[in-house]
Formats: C-alpha cells, structure tokens, sequence
C-alpha cells in the first residue's frame, strides 16, 4: 500500500552522467528535484553501488538529460538496464559532449550541475548540487515514471532484448548471459558489487523503489 502511494508522487526520468577516466558513466534516474530557487539546487539520488554515484563523488559534478515523451525506448534500456561497469553506454546512442560532459542531443532540457553536498543513506546517496548551467530548453513534455510504468516499459523491456539478440548475432561465440537479479516491475537490473542476497532486507530498487521480494533472477 506504502508503495501504490509513493508511485502516485509525479517524477521524470532524466539520464545522470558524469566523467569517468576517459570516458563516461552514464544511469537512468528518477529522483530528481528542485530545493531552492537562489541559490538554484537540485537532488539526485543515486544507488550507493552504482558506478555513476562513484564518478560523481570523483568528479564532484554531474550532468542532466530530461527525456521527453516520444524518447526511443533503448535509450531507456540501455541507460537503466546494464551497467557502465560492463558497458560504454554513450557509445550506443546519439550523444553530445558540452565542456566535458555528456549530454542527449534530444533531450528536453540540459542541466549541469555542481555538488555541494551529500546525504548517506543504507541503499543511496542523495547529492545536493548547484545548478551552473541548464540549457537547450525544447517545447514538449517530460516523461514521467508513471508513463513509463503504464504504457511504455514493455517497449523498452523489447528494445534491450533486441538490442542483446543483436550483440549476440554479431559474435562468432557468444557466452551464455551473466544472469542478473531484475525488477519484475520496472525491469532493472541490479549490478552492485554487494552480492544481491547480502543486501538489507530494507534494500530498494533505485529506479522504482519496490523490495527485494520483487526481484527475480534472469
């Protein structure tokens, strides 16, 4: 019941990215807000074992994409669905590089922004950052989770199945998949260096915010 009424407040999907060595880490996030008009902040929440969060600790800055409706559902897949550990996600999709980070040329809006400080918590960190730079602002409308839960997450949950029969058609041999624990509700897959069982039983989905009990291995 908890989590029917959380699911009622109204997020967006956004893809964070930040600098990783020489290249970039890339996730898909929907815990993103606004906290103050002046100076301008925002909060990301990031899963603690997730490599993005990492870089932005590196880095200490991170940048936005504001997915629109109509948004290819692979570019969903591909940031939500597998891990920048495993895999250079920007070099499957359109991407621009402003000032060192990477952005989606057709994303909404474009934000860049500096942390300035940081909430721990057991499962996530939320980074609290000032907004230097947010730009390129498109006509449209957002994405929002809930559009995603209720029309849109079996196009993407496609979309990455044909993109992985598509690697596997490309190879000559083609080991048998990493099996991974999955969200039956939102389809992300976990990819923490804390085996999944290991986890606190309080363990959330980052993307979508159910137990443990609502993961499968796949």
């Amino acid at each position: 019941m908890q989590e029917k009424a959380l699911f009622a407040i109204s997020n967006g999907l956004y893809v964070l990215s930040a600098k990783d060595g020489d290249g970039w880490a890339g996730s898909l996030v929907d815990a993103v807000s606004q906290v103050c008009a002046a100076p301008c902040l925002i909060m990301v929440s990031c899963m603690n074992t997730g490599r993005t969060k990492e870089c932005i600790e590196k880095s200490g800055e991170f940048s936005l994409s504001v997915l629109p409706r109509g948004v290819d559902p692979f570019v969903i897949a591909n940031f939500g669905y597998q891990s920048s550990r495993d895999v250079q996600k920007w070099n499957n999709v359109p991407k621009a590089e402003i000032n060192g980070l990477m952005y989606l040329p057709d994303a909404l809006a474009k934000i860049r922004a500096r942390v300035v400080n940081k909430l721990v918590y057991t499962g996530s960190t939320v980074f609290i950052a000032e907004v230097v730079d947010a730009f390129d602002a498109k006509d449209g409308e957002p994405l929002t989770y809930k559009e995603y839960r209720d029309g849109l997450k079996e196009q993407v949950s496609a979309a990455f199945k044909a993109y992985k029969a598509g690697q596997a058609a490309g190879k000559a041999s083609c080991p048998a998949p990493e099996k991974r624990w999955t969200c039956k509700v939102c389809g992300y897959a976990y990819d923490g260096d804390v085996p999944f069982e290991k986890l606190p039983d309080d363990w959330r989905c980052p993307l979508c915010g159910v137990g443990k009990d609502m993961f499968e291995l796949q």
